[in-house]
């Protein structure tokens, strides 16, 4: 199962918004630092806000997770993860047993599109599959 998830073009008056206020930080910057720090700035905030403006695509496997995006590739066994914690945006796949405050340092998080219902019911039926333990349902730390 592949999907492809860009929050840039979910909300394009928060777009507008952001780049907006990007550009101004970085021209105060740029008159009262000159231009390397306004350039530096700008690296930064395109490195840190990358995942938002441009697309990732997600892609369960049978045997693995891959998440691409315009830098990386990141790939995790799905042998890795004891549980899965679905949430309003999107899947928390964690390597513990049991909620623990690491879940959002050691899990892996994967965006739900919109149209949400086809992915959930096939990581729910891939993950039964898999180990055969329940899922839990409801809120997440994601």
């Amino acid at each position: 199962m592949t999907w492809r998830v860009h929050p840039a073009n979910g909300n394009l008056t928060k777009t507008i918004v952001s780049l907006i206020f990007v550009a101004i930080f970085l021209l105060l910057i740029g008159i009262i630092y000159g231009f390397f720090w306004s350039l530096l700035g700008a690296i930064f905030l395109f490195i840190s806000l990358y995942s938002y403006y441009f697309p990732t695509v997600y892609e369960i496997t049978d045997e693995e997770v891959i998440i691409k995006t315009i830098f990386t590739t990141n790939k995790r066994k799905l042998t890795e993860f004891k549980k899965v914690y679905f949430g309003k945006n999107g899947v928390l796949l964690s390597p513990f047993k049991h909620k623990t405050f690491l879940n959002n340092f050691r899990g892996v998080f994967l965006l739900l599109p919109e149209d949400r219902d086809k992915i959930v019911d096939f990581i729910k039926k891939r993950y039964y599959q898999d180990n055969g333990s329940r899922i839990p349902e409801g809120k997440d730390n994601g």
